[in-house]
């Protein structure tokens, strides 16, 4: 016999094939302004939150709606040398491997405008290149994307984690460069109820959302402190739990609401809370 929980819980799998993109306020409104600001000429838009808010899965999102442009760059993991960025830069342009070696931001440039068509050189073609993970940047990298980004030809979206250090790209004489800034702010209770409820409602589990209670929709919210990456983990393993008792003893789970100490079970497994 199938085990409903198995379905279920791969709805919140890191990994999951169901990863639709999900309108909750915050991020709908962040997704709108990072989407109005590709169209305009800005130079350096920084795109900032707590870890797990959902950064990555919204850039993602916006690289797959824009993928028939050919102006639409997108860097998950960040680089750690020049030569290794500008690299990988010309190859997402031109689609081909430099022909010979770009150690540096100048060769870049060089090499760059010598390749233009006419046509761009004269349109101005802008590229949108979107950097995860930015916080990972070194500080002279960033600098020289600064720098990039004041020939015209190129603007930059920086991804980062909001952490108790400052980074470059928070201090005050990098700040007063950014034009834009975008921040993802942690989920609230209203958010996450809204995001579990559309998850279950995609395969038409919406009837165990409604098991769960007010407290503890409370609870779930304070384990997983608004970050969607920590709920995502917490509801795999809540209802992993469940397919256990479903297999093995389901009169333990036979009960019009969810079981509060199971979700304490799943908060230890997902190292919420300490035993």
């Amino acid at each position: 016999m199938s085990n409903k929980y198995t379905t279920i819980k791969y709805l919140f799998a890191e990994d999951s094939k169901d990863n639709s993109f999900i309108h909750l306020d915050k991020s709908f409104a962040a997704y709108k302004k990072i989407m109005n600001l590709v169209e305009k000429p800005v130079k350096l838009i920084l795109f900032y939150g707590n870890p797990g808010c959902g950064k990555t899965f919204l850039l993602k999102k916006i690289v797959e709606d824009l993928k028939n442009r050919d102006d639409i760059i997108f860097f998950s993991h960040p680089f750690f040398n020049e030569d290794e960025f500008m690299t990988s830069l010309y190859q997402e342009i031109f689609k081909e491997k430099p022909q010979e070696k770009i150690q540096n931001y100048e060769e870049f440039t060089r090499i760059y405008k010598s390749k233009l068509s006419k046509e761009d050189e004269e349109n101005k073609k802008v590229f949108t290149v979107l950097l995860d993970e930015a916080q990972l940047y070194p500080e002279i990298l960033i600098e020289k994307l600064r720098l990039l980004s004041d020939s015209g030809f190129f603007k930059f979206l920086f991804a980062i984690r909001k952490t108790d250090e400052e980074h470059v790209l928070t201090k005050d004489y990098f700040k007063a460069r950014i034009w834009e800034s975008i921040e993802m702010s942690p989920l609230d209770v209203n958010e996450m109820r809204v995001y579990m409820e559309s998850k279950l409602q995609s395969k038409k589990f919406d009837y165990q959302f409604l098991k769960f209670t007010d407290e503890q929709l409370e609870l779930i919210n304070n384990l997983s402190r608004g970050s969607l990456t920590m709920l995502n983990k917490l509801m795999f393993n809540f209802f992993e739990l469940y397919e256990y008792f479903e297999d093995n003893q389901p009169t333990i789970i036979s009960t019009d609401t969810m079981s509060t100490k199971i979700l304490e079970m799943a908060a230890i497994r997902s190292e919420l809370i300490n035993a």
